[in-house]
């Protein structure tokens, strides 16, 4: 019985090193990389998307939902916020159009803005915020993009609902 046991071991030994050819190996084929970097001028990842107004809501403290009242003055129409996303910042352009007023307590810089998407707020929506402050710009929910704010009276809140055009 250990003869056949040795005998056996010492085939299988034999069979699995003439399995092994050198010439059989694969040869090494380089693989290059792509770059990174896209040709000058384009960036496939950066995208701009521009939002319109969609509703305004009129909030009292007996009625938190709101009353629309984006078709009862005609200057909310021309307000437009414009988001330039790419991997490495996130700008808005807020144009305020005709509307008399600014739903911010700050009034924001002309032109393109550095912004930052804040996704750790819990149980809250994100929150677009200017860059390394805490002036928040707009939220974001499934329902897309709104900003709330006061004018004179502190009972009443605005909010501003925004859908992409």
């Amino acid at each position: 019985m250990k003869k056949y046991t040795i005998i056996l071991i010492a085939a299988l030994v034999a069979c699995a090193f003439s399995a092994c050819d050198e010439e059989t190996t694969l040869p090494y084929i380089p693989v290059e990389k792509p770059d990174p970097t896209p040709p000058s001028g384009e960036n496939p990842d950066t995208y701009t998307v521009t939002y319109r107004l969609d509703k305004v809501l009129l909030c009292p403290p007996e009625n938190p939902k709101g009353t629309e009242i984006f078709g009862k003055l005609d200057y909310f129409s021309s307000l437009r916020m414009t988001l330039d996303v790419s991997p490495l910042k996130i700008t808005v352009t807020f144009d305020n159009g005709n509307v008399p007023f600014s739903p911010f307590a700050e009034p924001l810089p002309e032109g393109p803005v550095e912004c930052e998407l804040d996704t750790n707020v819990y149980p809250a929506p994100n929150v677009l915020r200017l860059k390394d402050t805490d002036t928040v710009i707009a939220t974001f929910d499934q329902d897309g993009f709104s900003t709330e704010f006061q004018l004179d009276s502190k009972l009443l809140t605005y909010k501003y609902i925004f859908k992409p055009l």
